[in-house]
């Protein structure tokens, strides 16, 4: 699945050193060969049959999609991030405020609180707010959308494929999509998702 938020681009950018902490290949030396490495990865974790609603909303299942997307590249795949970040929660609090999610998902599910996309786009953006690992939340946690909202009923969101393949222009929609929810203005993340 190509990801047009996170895609495959040429180029020399070399990584920095922090950027390969944990890196398995070791031979990796740019942004474009990592980003093929990633990409091929996911598209082996992609796969499968996707989960059931009750397998999907699961802390620990959630951490073992990360490590299935990532786990070919990176030492730390599906394990909580350790260090703060400039977004997501306090690393202490990482597990809790995923099992918080999860538990709130299954009462949006239950008790049918949201439509289907909006009730995928929310858990997304939730998700990925917390930014539970040190690396790969969004593409993570947009997959997970797409499952939940294929195991409800719907169909997988496009993430901006329609809107052209300039990435510059898909990123800055993506994060003020993301921006406006972090306000609780869910719409412009929710269009994103669908166009």
């Amino acid at each position: 699945m190509a990801d047009p938020l996170d895609p495959v681009v040429p180029g020399e950018t070399e990584l920095a050193d922090e950027d390969r902490f944990g890196l398995i290949h070791v031979h990796i030396a740019t942004r474009a060969d990592l980003n093929v490495l990633e990409q091929e990865n996911i598209a082996v974790a992609l796969d499968g049959p996707p989960p059931t609603l009750e397998v999907l909303l699961d802390d620990k299942y959630l951490r073992d999609l990360h490590r299935a997307m990532f786990g070919d590249v990176w030492e730390w795949a599906g394990r909580y991030r350790t260090r703060e970040t400039n977004i997501g929660v306090d690393p202490a609090t990482i597990s809790t405020a995923v099992r918080t999610l999860v538990a709130d998902a299954c009462t949006w599910v239950d008790h049918q609180t949201y439509e289907l996309d909006e009730l995928a786009v929310r858990f997304h953006y939730r998700l990925v707010s917390i930014h539970p690992f040190p690396n790969g939340n969004g593409r993570h946690s947009r997959v997970a959308a797409n499952y939940l909202v294929a195991a409800l009923g719907g169909k997988w969101f496009s993430w901006g494929a329609g809107m052209g393949s300039n990435t510059s222009d898909l990123r800055a929609a993506y994060l003020t999509g993301i921006r406006n929810a972090g306000r609780g203005q869910i719409g412009e993340l929710l269009r994103f998702a669908r166009s």
